[in-house]
């Protein structure tokens, strides 16, 4: 059975080689959203955590250079984090939203 893109971004690419969709109404960004799960295929709200990624480093190394006080905030605030969105079910990772330095 081949797998059905109903719109959106791909799901991370899975091991065995087939490729594999997230069918979901808007876009997932930063905050949880509904998409359909290519694991349990059930339709959930996602969770989202946050990661620190490679922005929330480089703004980090920014911070130090300006003031070794403040280095610390891209890591702990949400703002500058990746945001990877997970099946509340399974707990399989759906979609990852990464922060970009230039849009």
């Amino acid at each position: 059975m081949l797998p059905v893109y109903t719109g959106g971004l791909s799901a991370p690419p899975e091991s065995d080689g087939k490729n594999r969709f997230v069918s979901y109404d808007t876009a997932l960004g930063f905050h949880p959203g509904m998409a359909t799960c290519t694991s349990c295929q059930q339709q959930v709200m996602t969770n989202v955590t946050y990661k620190a990624g490679q922005y929330a480093w480089l703004m980090s190394l920014l911070f130090i250079c300006l003031c070794f006080v403040l280095c610390f905030i891209p890591l702990i605030i949400n703002k500058f984090k990746d945001a990877y969105h997970t099946c509340p079910r399974c707990n399989k990772v759906l979609h990852i939203e990464r922060r970009k330095c230039c849009k």
